[in-house]
């Protein structure tokens, strides 16, 4: 006769198991996310870019 875990009826066994799939599915969101995270432009870079940019149109500018 398997061991009750206190009066919800399950197994420490089967609790661990739902514990571990808990654990998983929060892994496999954190993964989503950092995918995510890693495919948008930075504050950092879009600055640059806008200065890069900036500093070309003066450039070209100061030829012309």
């Amino acid at each position: 006769m398997p061991e009750n875990n206190g009066s919800n009826g399950m197994t420490q066994k089967e609790m661990l198991l739902l514990v571990l799939e808990g654990q998983d599915k929060i892994n496999q969101r954190i993964d989503e996310l950092h995918e995510k995270v890693n495919t948008k432009i930075s504050k950092t870079e879009l600055s640059g870019t806008v200065l890069a940019v900036s500093a070309l149109v003066v450039i070209i500018q100061s030829v012309m």
